[in-house]
């Protein structure tokens, strides 16, 4: 693990794939990410997603008082369907669930519904994640870069709180006054959630389905600890939730416990619980 210490003040993590990770909790410093990940293309794609977000006047989620001392980070990862079912009748009332990538179309418990869905994708393949059935949604937290399209349809649904991503080097996009934070996103919702539990004070998390393992080999996966496959790009998406757990967890003053029940590799700095243990965590 190797941190470092930029000249403006910030802290930087390096995973194992060469990815800078922001220490988040680090307040009075500038909000910068020197990972260089966007290409012009992408310049283009988020510029008109946060001007037409811009016209629809969602809330700024900064501005609201959100607290949630439990929260469980859904995604959709091996074997959801069967799991969010069992997941839902466990869990206290007052754990907070918030949703990422198809988890949202793919929810199917009658019990409970999620408390957010969180999203940040700034292409057309969002709109994919939008469920077909017209039924009440939750409440939508997204990246002023999300594709604009897919908030449009959500708008008349659930009400959409939006926040500001942190920009890399090359790109400024928009300029937005008078907002407390902003999130270092890396365009992946789960980091984007980790750090959303940092503002709404959550002192326990759990991290459930958040991997894209499948359970037969195919032509370039590697093989897991728990004889599940993936594909080896996906160790870009593991280490960022993991660098992000670590600042979370490290924080001066306070303490977030941060487990992971998914089916992924192993995280270094969130530790693996059982399916039985879940309950007790979170009790």
């Amino acid at each position: 693990m190797r941190i470092k210490k930029h000249n403006n003040g910030n802290e930087f993590l390096l995973t194992k794939e060469n990815m800078w990770v922001r220490n988040f909790t680090k307040n009075g410093v500038p909000y910068i990410d020197i990972n260089k990940t966007y290409n012009k293309n992408d310049y283009f794609v988020f510029l008109k997603n946060e001007i037409q977000n811009s016209l629809g006047r969602y809330t700024w989620v900064d501005t609201e008082n959100f607290y949630h001392d439990k929260v469980v980070i859904i995604s959709d990862g091996y074997n959801f369907a069967e799991k969010h079912l069992k997941l839902v009748k466990m869990l206290p009332n007052d754990v907070a669930i918030i949703g990422v990538n198809q988890s949202l179309k793919m929810w199917k418990a009658p019990e409970k519904n999620m408390t957010y869905y969180l999203t940040n994708n700034p292409y057309d393949e969002c709109m994919k994640f939008m469920p077909r059935k017209n039924r009440g949604l939750p409440k939508c937290i997204a990246s002023t870069r999300t594709n604009y399209e897919f908030l449009f349809n959500y708008k008349e649904k659930g009400n959409i709180y939006k926040y500001c991503p942190v920009n890399e080097d090359g790109y400024t996009g928009r300029i937005y006054e008078k907002i407390k934070y902003q999130i270092d996103d890396y365009r992946n919702p789960v980091c984007a959630a980790l750090q959303l539990c940092y503002h709404f004070g959550t002192e326990k998390v759990l991290l459930f389905c958040c991997d894209d393992s499948f359970d037969q080999e195919r032509p370039g996966a590697e093989k897991l600890h728990n004889g599940l496959w993936q594909y080896p790009q996906q160790d870009i998406a593991h280490g960022l939730i993991d660098a992000t757990a670590y600042w979370l967890k490290s924080m001066k003053y306070s303490e977030t416990d941060v487990k992971d029940h998914s089916s992924g590799p192993l995280y270094e700095n969130t530790a693996y619980i059982n399916e039985d243990e879940i309950q007790s965590f979170f009790n």
